[in-house]
């Protein structure tokens, strides 16, 4: 049976600590979904908006037969910002349906620095795995980013870093 890992974020912007669980993931499994999460006017909508976001992500793994990248619109599934079960059941039925994968066809291995999701999921998906990614390892986080990108430009990923200087929100 073929392995599936899955990462996802909104990715404002992508850091070193979402790219380890991506090279994680990709070592670790035949094929990657790559879910990037948000909607047009979320939080970084004055920093890097949603469609920016999935066009980059889309850009940097274009050429890699392994992974599929889906784009999550929250307000497209009418999700409120709550992590309710029936809001994380629609989000999960999203992901697959845009991998066109089903959820019961790979072992599916998720990669989260978040202990509430591998809660969450766990409890939709009993029959996946769950990493969970000790986040103190890389210590990084879109807010400190995106509050100081100057101080953290190393910290971000070269593609989004490229796209925040062409933009002058990276000086």
């Amino acid at each position: 049976m073929q392995n599936i890992g899955i990462v996802f974020g909104c990715f404002i912007p992508m850091h070193k600590g979402h790219e380890s669980l991506i090279k994680r993931a990709l070592s670790e499994n035949d094929r990657l979904i790559l879910g990037v999460c948000g909607y047009q006017a979320d939080r970084g909508k004055d920093f890097l908006d949603f469609a920016t976001r999935f066009e980059i992500v889309t850009n940097m793994f274009k050429d890699d037969p392994r992974v599929i990248v889906v784009k999550i619109d929250d307000k497209k599934l009418g999700l409120d910002g709550t992590f309710t079960h029936e809001n994380w059941v629609l989000w999960g039925n999203e992901l697959f349906e845009q991998a066109g994968i089903s959820p019961d066809s790979a072992h599916f291995n998720w990669y989260t620095g978040e202990p509430s999701y591998v809660e969450k999921l766990g409890k939709i998906y009993p029959d996946h795995s769950f990493n969970l990614v000790d986040r103190t390892v890389i210590r990084v986080s879109g807010t400190e980013i995106r509050n100081n990108p100057m101080i953290h430009s190393d910290d971000i990923n070269e593609d989004f870093r490229n796209y925040l200087k062409d933009t002058g929100k990276l000086k």
